[in-house]
């Protein structure tokens, strides 16, 4: 029997061609988008305080709720490629005027509307990812792709933090007095907004045959809601494709905890200052990276993508558990690192297995309801944490945890086990089947790939352009 192909390297894959193009134009875009994320919070939190942070984060979960299943619709029926520069581009344009949001209402609503373009763009580019790469690809491109997403945090952070130490914008006095230290990044924000937008710009038109067929069949609201319809109707009826979201959200939602209340854990709690805090956060860093790497590395063995995605989560959730129950930093950093590799994993893993599982004409809403569940599991975790906090604080329930914090993360972990041994256990009767050899995997992914290609338009995925 002929060896299966050779996936191609990660090096090979970001240095040329249209997934090295969307690639850069991601992680400059995400780069962007962190440091707006930290920038806002801080005007926020300036102008109103807790209540401020909290009305700018439900800003960006509202959007969500409102527009993500339509967006999904959106992006099945346009150029996708035409989306993702019209988000970016919008936002580098929008982007600015929070130099000049020196009333919470205006910031909110500055930051809803970066958010519906963030959904907009979101969307497609996750839909879009099997058109650039060959199959046997994906879980290396996706690896990629949640390094563009995620590991440009502590870079987003990074530069927040030097452009609020470099002397204030003023723009001759019209910049609000609060906003003064945050102006620079507010306009770095737009450059790489615009330079992600201009990137995609270079790809090859990326619509499907669902959207080559709109003219056709019009695209008034009657078929926008057809079009929702069945996008409901397919995750409703497709077991594998609807548990998976559930899944994801539900370990998003206990992973959120971590964001809001890691650095007071290990401040406070674990006495250990600043560097303490930075140096479990690189160590989760370094996890999820050894994560990604191990899931790419057995791309061709882990066929059953949902199997190892229920196993990752659950460890990531035990991580966290672990390190709530911590004393020194030096634990709660290992046990980070856990978590860390576990959540890295579970992400290359879930997005694969969407990729493989939904046809092209079907992912934009597919991804579309995903994402906006994602954000609302996370911000609300991040929305609910402190006051959880404060309840455990009052009734004191000493009998388990001394500090609330403690008892938050805790909990926060038991969701994503959970999440994940709910996952496993709706995949039992996959244990009884015999084992998969790589010749059966390669089989499975020729098979798989030529049932998709009859959905994907003009050209092979993959080709360079």
């Amino acid at each position: 029997m002929t060896a299966p192909p050779r996936a191609k390297s990660a090096i090979s894959l970001v240095s040329r061609g249209p997934f090295a193009r969307f690639f850069w134009a991601s992680g400059v875009g995400s780069t962007g988008d962190w440091i707006t994320i930290f920038a806002t919070i801080a005007v926020a939190d300036r102008i109103a305080g807790g209540n401020g942070v909290l009305a700018a984060i439900m800003a960006r979960v509202l959007p969500g709720l409102i527009i993500g299943p339509l967006v999904g619709v959106v992006t099945d029926r346009f150029d996708r490629r035409a989306l993702i520069v019209i988000a970016d581009v919008g936002r580098g344009l929008l982007v600015g005027f929070l130099v000049f949001a020196d009333t919470l209402p205006l910031l909110i609503g500055i930051t809803f509307g970066l958010e519906v373009l963030a959904l907009l763009g979101q969307s497609p580019r996750a839909a879009v990812l099997p058109r650039l790469v060959k199959d046997r690809d994906l879980v290396t491109a996706n690896s990629l792709m949640l390094g563009a997403a995620y590991g440009t945090v502590p870079v987003g952070a990074a530069f927040n933090w030097v452009l609020v130490s470099l002397p204030n914008v003023t723009l001759g006095g019209i910049v609000p007095e609060a906003n003064e230290p945050f102006a620079l990044a507010f306009l770095v924000d737009a450059v790489t907004f615009l330079v992600s937008g201009l990137l995609i710009a270079t790809l090859p038109a990326l619509r499907t045959s669902l959207a080559k067929r709109s003219g056709e069949e019009g695209t008034g609201i009657d078929m926008a809601v057809k079009d929702l319809r069945e996008g409901a109707r397919y995750m409703w009826s497709s077991r594998r494709v609807r548990r998976l979201i559930f899944a994801m959200t539900t370990a998003l939602f206990g992973g959120g905890t971590v964001i809001v209340l890691g650095p007071p854990f290990v401040e406070d709690v674990l006495d250990a200052g600043a560097t303490g805090f930075f140096a479990v956060v690189t160590t989760m860093g370094l996890g999820a990276l050894i994560g990604i790497a191990a899931v790419s590395a057995y791309a061709t063995r882990l066929v059953s993508r949902d199997l190892v995605f229920g196993v990752c989560t659950a460890a990531s959730g035990a991580g966290l558990v672990a390190a709530s129950m911590t004393d020194t930093v030096a634990g709660a950093s290992a046990w980070i690192l856990f978590m860390g590799f576990g959540a890295g994993a579970a992400y290359v893993m879930g997005f694969t297995h969407l990729h493989e599982s939904v046809d092209d004409e079907m992912r934009g809403r597919v991804f579309a309801t995903l994402f906006a569940l994602m954000r609302v599991g996370i911000f609300v975790a991040m929305a609910i944490a402190i006051p959880l906090q404060a309840f455990f604080d009052r009734v004191a329930v000493a009998w388990l945890f001394s500090e609330p914090t403690r008892i938050v993360l805790f909990l926060g972990g038991l969701v994503m086990v959970l999440a994940g041994v709910w996952m496993l256990w709706s995949l039992r009767s996959l244990f009884n089947r015999p084992k998969i050899g790589e010749e059966t995997a390669y089989l499975f992914e020729e098979v798989s790939k030529a049932r998709r290609s009859k959905f994907r338009g003009d050209g092979d995925n993959g080709e360079e352009a």
